[in-house]
Order: structure tokens, then sequence, then C-alpha cells
């Protein structure tokens, strides 16, 4: 039986040791206009418990290495991308959606009793191919529906792959339920991919990279807004609690181990 990871559970985990361990974020760098919102009582991350790690290690999937920010407008050619391939899971206490867009570009989505975690990303074309390899229309259409549990009112998955043309196949189950091996062989590239980006603080935080500038408000991974009141030397920030009286001091480049975007729906 394949077991959707604890995502309610895990967004109450603390970070600290996980926010040590990250590399430098990448560059370009960019201004507050390219930080996105905060989701609602969201979070940067939550980090994997010591099973869910080794299991995501028997498999081959590709890393984060090579993955750039998605900041900005990610439109081609003035329109916006098509996509790819969409996986959502829906339980009583959590909902997971994970899309995949032509040009590389993933958006995933999480909302549990912890809070809500949006995170987007453009993964290297070798590794777009190597998803759409193992998950295409002609695949999916292979898993016959009386193979498959059916959805209960609590618990629903759906997978859906489109082609060049937008028509898509779909199949829709029960996710706590034993796949199907040819089922089985495209959920799970989708269910390791979202516990790799769940998981990683640096190339999905729009923080990374960030340039911050006096007078600029940023949302805190303790869900309080913090506005920039001083940038000493372009290295050391300074930024004022607008909720309670705190100062605190941010070295630019940890920033985005500690903020999860602007303020936006956080400031409602």
């Amino acid at each position: 039986m394949h077991r959707l990871p604890t995502f309610a559970a895990l967004l109450f985990a603390a970070m600290p040791l996980a926010a040590q361990q990250q590399q430098p974020p990448p560059t370009p760098t960019h201004d507050i206009t390219q930080v996105e919102p905060a989701p609602l009582g969201g979070a940067i991350a939550v980090p994997l418990p010591e099973r869910e790690r080794k299991k995501l290690s028997k498999y081959d999937i590709p890393e984060l290495a090579g993955t750039k920010q998605a900041v900005g407008s990610q439109r081609i050619d003035g329109r916006l991308p098509k996509p790819l391939v969409d996986y959502s899971v829906t339980t009583s206490s959590l909902y997971q959606r994970l899309s995949i867009f032509e040009g590389g570009l993933v958006v995933v989505e999480g909302r549990g009793t912890g809070g809500t975690i949006r995170k987007k990303l453009i993964i290297p074309a070798d590794a777009l191919d190597n998803y759409l390899h193992s998950i295409s229309p002609k695949a999916l259409a292979g898993v016959h529906e009386a193979q498959l549990s059916r959805p209960r009112d609590t618990r629903r998955a759906l997978l859906r792959v489109y082609d060049g043309q937008m028509n898509f196949v779909e199949r829709q189950f029960d996710p706590m339920s034993t796949m199907p091996k040819t089922l089985s062989d495209q959920v799970m590239p989708m269910q390791d991919l979202l516990r790799v980006i769940y998981q990683d603080r640096n190339v999905t935080n729009s923080v990374a990279g960030y340039m911050p500038k006096v007078g600029d408000q940023l949302v805190g991974d303790d869900k309080k807004i913090y506005k920039v009141t001083r940038v000493v030397n372009d290295k050391v920030v300074e930024l004022r609690c607008l909720s309670q009286p705190t100062t605190i001091y941010v070295d630019v480049k940890d920033l985005y181990n500690y903020f999860i975007g602007t303020p936006g729906a956080a400031s409602r």
C-alpha cells in the first residue's frame, strides 16, 4: 500500500536545523516586486521524517539540482504555458496538488490543519523529459478503471495527463488503496516530487535572491509581518515586527530561511 506523506502533521515540525543546512540562494537577484505573496497562514517548507527520506532514496528521480526559481511572469510567447500533468490528493485532513506545465514550470499547493504551502519552480529540460517519459496519456489510458478502487467521500486522488492538443486522459481512485503497477509507476514520481519540493526552502522560495530595500514588508515563518527598517552595507537587514515590539537582524543571504513572501493575503 502506498501511503501519503502526513502533510498536516509535518507542518507543525520545527525547522532550525534544516535552515542552517541550506546552501546560499541562487542568482540572479531581484527586488520585492519579484517576491510572491505569502499564502494566508502559510509556511516555507516541511521536513521529511527519516522513514520518508529512506523511502525517497530508493527511487531514481530528478533532484532539484539544475532547477530555477520561477519568479515573475512565466508566459510563453505572451500566453500561459499549457498544462502537461496534474496530480491531486484530497483526504479529510489535507489537500495536495502538483501541476507540471510546458517549459518545465512546476506548481505545488498543499493545505493541511497546520497551514498552507504554495510553491513553484522550473525544472530542467532533461528532468521534464524523464517525467513525461513515465507519465503520458497513452500510459494512463492503459490503466483500466475496473482495476481501481473508487474514490471515497473523504479520500480522492486524480491523475490527469494532457497531450499536445490539450486533450487529456484522467483516472480517479482511492489514494489509500493498492494501485496496479501501471498506475503506481506514474503516481510515485509525482509523490516523490511533492516530497522534495515540500522540503526545499531555497529554489522554491521567491525570497531567495531578494535584495531588501527600506520600507519593504515580508511575512515571517512565524506568520508575522516585518518591515525592513535598515540595510547595513548590503549585508545585514534590520526588520521590525508590525504586530509586536520586536526587532530582528538577518543576513541578506539568509532571509529565505526565515521569510515566506510579501504580505498580500497574510495582511488580511
